[in-house]
């Protein structure tokens, strides 16, 4: 069995993740050496005990690659291991990355420079307006728009880089031959028959449940440079692809609403934490110039059209983060990875201040929280990634 066959076939195995493969193969030495362990072995491998190895242990006897394949030709789709060249470099830099991508469309839409634009749902006219409008002029500049395929905000983002000629992928929460809602099948032919794509990392035939939409928001972060959100309850999936990107050090970006929005909440606390603000999609391209240097330039020389009426933009400089005292107090203490209890007891701060401000400093890509209850302070190369 080759690696790729291997790891298709353990992705089909139920609770067998990202990171209990990269354990197993850190402890037998590849993929398809894990087929060939039994059952004590496997219960030795960190975090998995008895009970778990004997479950594992009956399924890889029994499970199968071939049938996948053979479905994925009939279906013209494209299944990407971590062990392939064209898997998504970006992608494969997070915690626990897809085993295997299932794509209908352009392999190559994963890999470019992208923006999620996600959002609630049920989004007023204003907000499926600003999504439409936001990732087209994106599409426009080059960036690849990720998003969910879900209803309202996901809906207009797929829209509007449709419209502008430009390419998007649609993470999905179940299979590929799944799609969910029925009514954006259509939408879905449409980006796969294109230069976009529309992807999942479930075998097919899983439906979308409660559990797997939450599950792909990892996926919707983790191949782009930056999460913008556009219209988000305070406790929605948006914010869980929030916390998801801030985990993988991506920059997160909210536009206002409406004050007596319920929908505006989630995105007012963002800013107010310290996501950047964004008004038009030359505030997006700034954020992320250094990731794509042309695109600023391409966005505001090339003319083009828009589905809606849309302000001037005015190529700005990038504005250097405003720090208040604490803040700059609290990045002069990270002269290497310190632990949030040496911040609390050195900065002289109480404790929900400091945390507090580590919130607003990670929202800003300032700093990066890491497990331990460790804190690292973000240089500007790696900001730019």
């Amino acid at each position: 069995m080759q690696e790729r066959e291997a790891l298709i076939a353990l992705n089909k195995v139920p609770g067998m993740g990202a990171v209990t493969v990269r354990r197993m193969e850190k402890a037998f030495g590849s993929a398809a050496a894990i087929f060939k362990a039994n059952e004590a072995d496997l219960a030795q491998v960190y975090g998995i005990g008895r009970e778990r190895a004997a479950v594992f242990y009956q399924a890889l006897r029994t499970v199968r690659f071939d049938d996948e394949l053979s479905r994925a030709q009939k279906l013209n789709v494209t299944l990407v291991t971590w062990a392939d060249p064209e898997y998504p470099p970006l992608l494969k830099e997070i915690t626990d990355p897809s085993l295997v991508l299932y794509v209908a469309g352009d392999v190559t839409a994963l890999s470019d420079a992208a923006v999620a634009i996600v959002g609630t749902r049920q989004a007023s006219i204003y907000g499926r307006e600003t999504a439409r409008l936001l990732s087209y002029q994106l599409a426009a500049a080059g960036f690849v728009i990720v998003s969910g395929l879900a209803r309202g905000v996901d809906t207009e983002a797929h829209n509007g880089a449709l419209q502008a000629k430009g390419r998007t992928v649609a993470v999905l929460g179940g299979a590929l031959d799944c799609i969910f809602p029925t009514e954006n099948r259509e939408l879905a032919r449409t980006m796969a028959r294109g230069d976009s794509a529309v992807i999942s990392e479930y075998p097919f035939g899983r439906q979308p449940d409660k559990q797997t939409f939450p599950m792909r928001n990892r996926i919707i972060s983790g191949l782009s440079q930056g999460v913008l959100v556009i219209e988000s309850p305070l406790n929605s999936g948006t914010m869980i692809t929030v916390n998801q990107a801030l985990d993988q050090n991506r920059s997160v970006m909210a536009v206002p609403g409406r004050i007596d929005s319920p929908n505006a909440v989630g995105c007012h606390k963002l800013i107010r934490d310290g996501a950047r603000l964004i008004t038009c999609a030359d505030d997006v391209i700034e954020e992320l110039q250094d990731l794509m240097p042309r695109s600023r330039q391409q966005f505001n020389n090339t003319p083009h059209p828009t589905p809606l009426q849309a302000p001037a933009t005015k190529p700005v400089d990038a504005p250097q983060p405003k720090l208040g005292d604490d803040e700059r107090h609290l990045i002069g203490l990270l002269d290497e990875e310190r632990h949030v209890d040496f911040l609390i007891r050195s900065s002289d701060l109480p404790a929900s201040r400091v945390n507090a401000l580590l919130v607003g400093l990670q929202l800003r890509r300032l700093v990066s929280l890491l497990p331990g209850g460790m804190v690292k302070k973000i240089e500007r190369t790696q900001r730019a990634r």
